[in-house]
């Protein structure tokens, strides 16, 4: 697209302050965005993760197919600062949208698991390039007055929507075309909020970042570790917690339950944590995040003789841990700003993928050594890491060290 045509519908990067109702259009805009996207990622998944498995196909296959989105991570993430500073915000984030919702048709056109591999890895892509360009426009809309509530919101509405993507599928169903186009139909309206209120209000990228995609580690290590530790917990949480209540004497009934516990947890806790965040040291509350998530993973074997204690363990667990991801989020945009800031956004995302990866096979290795209770040893294992390094750093750095992670 030629600069006369981007003008002409006002998809440039705003390079002036934002007025109040400018920051609040644009807020609404990404925030609606990324929420419908959020929809149509909760829906998809298991959507594709029932078909296979109505095909009798082998669960490592199955597995390797739903891994492809963390392998486009991987392959994405690094490029995009240099992407986004030849391609504006807008304009990319629709070309994102777009590719995603024409995806979820070809799943149905092509039926066969060897042609899902490439859609899913280009859907995958998309997916990637949504996430991480939302989180970093959110994150340059705010103030340190308000970044953790910001955060928060944006936290909470995503996880409401990957919550009602499941529903969305209970209702509709799995068979025949018309979940594949409702999906794709819906992620193609994720653009429509970015094209009323979006228009000439994204945050611009001109110049190069100062940090190497790979340094975030050693220059943010609290931060950029709190997207390694949430994205391992709440993918062992998500497939391996439900198992382990089953071993541990609990019905299938309530294996399906604590899910939405834990799922609770995380859309109800995260705007009291960003706003917590907002008035004390981050790294502090990153660290009791950490050290509640060690306490909630501990307390679990002890629970579960009570339906109602265990559901309470797996409420705080699943809000306190959530936070970890906020957070964590929040002391990027504190420290970045700019390219800076859009390549730590990206290496976050990239780290939530590496513990997706990492957990599961982690855990379930742990739980082959000690049935069933090897879940626990993994989970405790990767909070009392985390508690070490963001308890170091806030202790090395000084409490009252507001511009150090």
């Amino acid at each position: 697209m030629d600069d006369a045509k981007k003008k002409s519908l006002n998809l440039e990067a705003h390079e002036e302050p934002l007025t109040p109702d400018e920051r609040m259009r644009s807020l609404v805009a990404v925030i609606a965005c990324i929420t419908v996207v959020g929809i149509g990622m909760g829906s998809s998944i298991p959507l594709l993760a029932l078909l296979m498995d109505k095909h009798h196909l082998p669960a490592v296959l199955i597995g390797l197919n739903t891994a492809m989105p963390a392998v486009a991570t991987f392959a994405l993430t690094p490029f995009l600062p240099r992407i986004l500073r030849r391609v504006p915000p807008l304009p990319f984030l629709l070309g994102c949208v777009i590719l995603s919702a024409a995806a979820m048709p070809c799943y149905y056109i092509f039926p066969n698991v060897w042609v899902w591999f490439p859609i899913r890895f280009l859907n995958g892509l998309a997916i990637t390039g949504v996430f991480v360009v939302s989180e970093f426009w959110i994150n340059s809309l705010a103030d340190e007055k308000n970044r953790g509530k910001l955060m928060g919101i944006y936290g909470t509405i995503l996880s409401c929507g990957f919550a009602a993507g499941p529903l969305m599928l209970y209702v509709v169903g799995s068979e025949g075309a018309l979940p594949f186009v409702l999906i794709g139909g819906l992620v193609l309206a994720a653009g429509v909020p970015l094209l009323i209120f979006g228009r000439g209000l994204a945050p611009s990228i001109r110049e190069k970042p100062n940090h190497s995609f790979t340094t975030f580690l050693l220059v943010a290590p609290a931060a950029t570790l709190a997207g390694f530790i949430y994205g391992a917990t709440e993918t062992n949480v998500f497939n391996l917690l439900p198992i382990y209540t089953v071993r541990s004497g609990m019905s299938h009934q309530t294996a399906a339950f604590v899910l939405t516990i834990f799922a609770a947890g995380n859309i109800f806790f995260q705007i009291p944590v960003g706003l917590v965040a907002d008035r004390v040291d981050r790294r502090l509350v990153l660290l009791v995040c950490g050290f509640t998530g060690l306490a909630g993973s501990l307390a679990i074997p002890f629970a579960t003789w009570s339906l109602p204690l265990f559901a309470a363990v797996l409420f705080v667990f699943g809000g306190m841990v959530a936070g970890l991801y906020t957070v964590g989020l929040t002391l990027l945009g504190q420290r970045f700003r700019g390219a800076d800031l859009a390549a730590a956004n990206a290496a976050f995302v990239m780290m939530y993928s590496t513990g997706a990866l990492i957990g599961p096979p982690l855990a379930g290795f742990a739980m082959d050594l000690w049935n069933p209770h090897g879940l626990i040893v993994a989970l405790t294992g990767l909070c009392a890491v985390y508690v070490l390094i963001a308890g170091w750093r806030y202790l090395t750095m000084g409490a009252d060290s507001r511009e150090a992670l």
